[in-house]
């Protein structure tokens, strides 16, 4: 102990002596002409031998500005630079604890672009609405990657999921060279790309589909754009990595991208049973270019690794072709072929509570399902000249499926301790194919602010599969006969969706009074055909038809609509628009099986509202939702003696009125970021079922409208980061979320209302030493309840705890561990399922050859056995808990080597 108190005595009398070895420096920035101060003028402390930075802030409205912490044992130089005016340069003779105070620095205003002396530039320089970063003033470790040197960035913040915020507002991109090569998602792009090839880091607003700027800035993201070093032009970049673990964990892959000038190959190819996609997203977008035709390759299980639970086993592979010629043209293709079994095991628990009874029911389940798919895409964007552009994407998919599914299950309740069992299993095999385009022109008109955009997209899907079917019911009561069902049932099912989208925008009064007229008409058409067939004893065949549950729906519909909107710019910073849209819905739906159509017409006027400011906003919309077209259809639907259906063809479409509100404030001078945001629906003659319940389980439904249905959301976040000196950074993120669902219901003769409240609250705080050492701690408290109103049901409530840690050490060198803790408590959940678990995992890597490129990374997944996947909600008087088999505990060794050969400059 008394070597522990020594040691920490040390450390702080060590602080202590840095501490006096620091002083501060401050002052007041202005023009020199009116000496009105200058707000977001840039102010750094760098080394004077290097440039590199030390210290920055910006000034705030008074232009102030004050930088602490400044060491004066080595030579430093202060830096004030805002565009428009010549940038203030001065070395600094600093003294211990004696307070710099420049009093008011004056900038003088300039025409001429600014002269940027050789070896030194500013790191941080505003140009209207762009911000840019020059990285030799943020001096990374060798071998650091993209993301950590945007920690290092002011305004700048890296989340714990990989997720990017600058000024508090989120990232919707990561270019490279003003070049989508990243894709859409900035998240996926920053893990596997060297820093040391970056030249500039430029933030500015996402305006692609908004070239008028006609979308304020509180709906506007951000994009990254990376101006990267000549080397890049003419570079190698892959990895590959193989491992294997304990109860047959395997993984392996390889990505190889080969850029040349203008044109990037990319191939991969990947084989695992962890659950991922074989490689990290990162790795699919920074090293793969994938995604660059804006498609979602990796959203919508191309890639596999779905993350839905249970087992998943993938090998998948493809390639990634981009080709720019010269700044006008784009060419984009994308194929990837994606081979994923995933095998699922749960069981659910469920208590319905009835007026004279509690119903009591419990399932297991199991599947096997696999699926196989080929994706192809592709992108052509043409910007002949400064006032045409054209954008142009395909894409086609085909695949199948082939699944496996069994059911067990059996209820009892207070009369009955034992009341039906039931055995389902089902085979089921499918092929679909699709394929889509989205054509967008748009043209600049002469007169300033008048411009035309024509947008036209397609989609056509096609699906037809085969079912075969055994369900048993043993039903130990006189209310349930017992039955047994061998089904084939060929289903096949085909959509087509073409729209055309007209918009046009006139300046009545130039930047004051703008119109904007949109025309849009949409044509679609559903075919689904079902035919369900019944095993003969007589004949062992599938002869006999089931014509009740038997469909040969076409549901065609025809909308037009169009959209005056008058948008009125009050000042510089506020503006209000106003608009109505006029819609024709024209709806055919066509039964066959000899019931009579049902042809319908709707004519509605929507009015729409939208206030902006320049920290808030406020709008208001309507719309159509139409109930399905098996909703509508007049025939009773008797599945099984359990289970019973009836379509209403007095439904109507419902109407929902939309409210959204945001306010966004960031201070740049103190990082501070806070955001209060909700959003409102309201819905009339939503359809609901209407459930008749028996004390057997025995359930008869049907469908009608009611009113009342509301559903909304609200939302909080305050953010503060301390990252004024580039060794030490910390970030504090406070969040609150409150969803609320208002549902109206009819079960057996009680009709009321289901409001359902989810509040979340999160803390996060990380803190980064120098590259060193990285902790990020976080807690997440979650309250579900459930009240009903206007009937006498129970109150129902669950709530969660979460804690959790991420911790990674660099050091010694070459060695990095990586650990990652949650705890997670759920006490509501019933006897026999866990309530709480414990999830920790371990790595430990050892970095080698030349630059770091190869990597031996040994790892343990929940090392303590425990991971879970354990869920409880209620509805309609009934409590549902259930529980999924998951990735469980293994250990792994990988090895991995990168591969970065650059033939440029």
């Amino acid at each position: 102990m008394l070597k522990l108190l020594t040691l920490l005595l040390f450390i702080l009398m060590g602080f202590n002596l840095m501490a006096q070895n620091k002083t501060t420096v401050k002052g007041i920035v202005a023009d020199s002409s009116s000496k009105a101060p200058v707000e977001f003028a840039t102010v750094a402390i760098v080394n004077a031998k290097d440039t590199s930075l030390i210290s920055y802030t910006l000034t705030d409205k008074n232009g102030v500005f004050k930088l602490s912490g400044i060491p004066v044992e080595k030579p430093t130089k202060l830096i004030i630079s805002y565009v428009g005016y010549t940038t203030f340069r001065r070395l600094l003779d600093l003294k211990k604890e004696v307070i710099k105070d420049f009093g008011t620095v004056l900038l003088s205003g300039h025409n001429l672009e600014e002269v940027v002396i050789k070896g030194e530039r500013s790191p941080v320089v505003i140009k209207k609405d762009t911000i840019e970063f020059n990285t030799e003033a943020f001096k990374t470790r060798p071998n650091a990657v993209v993301e950590e040197l945007l920690r290092k960035l002011p305004g700048v913040q890296v989340n714990v999921d990989g997720s990017i915020l600058v000024n508090g507002k989120s990232i919707s991109k990561l270019l490279i060279d003003g070049k989508e090569f990243f894709g859409n998602d900035p998240k996926v792009a920053t893990k596997n790309l060297d820093a040391d090839i970056v030249d500039k880091i430029q933030v500015y607003d996402d305006r692609e589909n908004d070239p008028d700027h006609l979308v304020s800035e509180t709906q506007v993201a951000k994009i990254i754009n990376l101006k990267m070093k000549s080397k890049i032009k003419k570079s190698t970049l892959g990895k590959i990595y193989g491992g294997g673990g304990s109860r047959d964990r395997y993984e392996a892959a390889g990505i190889l991208s080969n850029f040349r000038d203008t044109l990037q190959i990319s191939l991969i190819g990947l084989a695992n049973n962890l659950n991922k996609t074989g490689f990290s997203s990162q790795d699919l977008y920074s090293m793969g270019g994938f995604d660059r035709s804006g498609g979602s390759q990796f959203y919508d299980g191309t890639f596999g690794g779905r993350g839905y639970g249970g087992m998943e086993n993938v090998a998948a592979g493809g390639f990634n072709i981009n080709n720019n010629y010269g700044k006008k043209l784009k060419l984009n293709l994308v194929y990837f072929y994606t081979h994923t079994e995933r095998i699922y095991n749960g069981q659910n628990y469920n208590e319905q509570f009835l007026p004279d009874t509690k119903l009591v029911s419990f399932s297991q389940n199991n599947s096997n399902n696999k699926n196989d798919k080929h994706a192809i895409s592709g992108l052509i964007e043409w910007v002949p000249d400064t006032i045409n552009r054209i954008r142009y994407e395909p894409k086609f998919n085909f695949g199948s499926d082939n699944n496996l599914n069994s059911n067990f299950g059996n209820s009892s309740n207070t009369a009955f301790p034992k009341l039906i069992e039931t055995a389902f299993d089902s085979r089921y095999n499918a092929n679909n194919t699709s394929f889509s385009h989205n054509f967008n022109y748009y043209h600049r008109l002469k007169k300033k602010g008048e411009s035309l955009n024509i947008t036209h997209f397609a989609q056509l899907n096609n699906n037809g599969g085969d079912k075969f079917s055994l369900y048993n019911i043993v039903s130990y009561t006189a209310d349930v006969k017992s039955e047994r069902q061998d089904r084939y049932e060929d289903s096949w099912r085909k959509s087509s969706t073409v729209d055309l989208s007209l918009t046009y925008n006139y300046p009545i009064i130039m930047e004051k009074l703008i119109l904007e007229m949109n025309a849009y008409s949409k044509y679609s058409s559903n075919k689904d055909q079902l035919s369900i067939l019944e095993r003969n004893p007589l004949t062992a065949s599938y002869d006999i038809l089931q014509v009740s549950l038997s469909n040969d729906l076409q549901r065609n519909i025809f909308t037009q609509n169009i959209r005056p909107q008058v948008l009125y710019k009050i000042n510089k910073n506020y503006s209000i628009r106003l608009g109505v849209k006029a819609e024709l819905n024209d709806v055919k739906n066509i039964f066959h099986y000899g019931y009579d159509d049902i042809n319908q017409k709707f004519y509605n006027f929507f009015p729409s509202m939208r206030f902006d400011g320049p920290s808030l906003s406020f709008s208001y919309d309507e719309r159509l939702e139409l109930p399905s077209i098996s909703q509508l259809q007049p025939i009773v639907r008797e599945y099984n003696s359990l289970y019973k259906t009836t379509g209403n063809p007095d439904l109507v479409p419902s109407r929902v009125r939309n409210l959204n509100f945001n306010l966004y404030k960031y201070n740049h001078s103190k990082q501070i970021n806070f955001n209060i945001y909700s959003g409102l629906n309201f819905s009339n003659n939503v359809v609901i079922q209407q459930t008749l319940l028996s004390s057997a389980g025995v359930n008869t439904t049907t469908y009608v409208n009611r009113n009342g249905s509301a559903n909304g959301y609200m939302g909080a976040n305050f953010g503060k980061q301390l990252k004024k000196s580039q060794k030490w950074q910390v970030g504090f993120n406070t969040n609150l979320n409150l969803n609320l669902n208002k549902r109206p219901f009819i079960l057996n003769a009680d009709e009321g209302f289901e409001n359902s409240f989810y509040t979340t609250l999160g803390e996060n705080i990380s803190f980064n030493y120098n590259e060193l050492l990285s902790i990020n701690a976080r807690y997440n408290f979650t309250k579900q309840m459930t009240r009903y109103k206007d009937v006498n049901f129970n109150n129902v409530n669950t709530y969660s705890h979460t804690i959790g840690s991420d911790f990674s050490l660099r050091w010694p060198k070459k060695i990095i561990l990586d650990a990652n803790y949650s705890y997670n408590y759920n006490p509501q959940i019933a006897e026999g399922f866990p309530r709480s678990s414990h999830l920790l995992n371990l790595a430990l890597s050892l970095q080698m050859l030349k630059k770091d490129r190869g990597q031996l990374k040994i790892s343990v997944y929940d090392l303590f056995d425990q991971n879970i996947s354990v869920s409880r909600y209620a509805y309609n008087n009934a409590v549902n808990i259930s529980d999924r088999e998951i990735l469980k505990r293994y250990f792994l060794v990988t090895y991995q080597y990168k591969l970065n050969i650059f033939k440029g400059k």
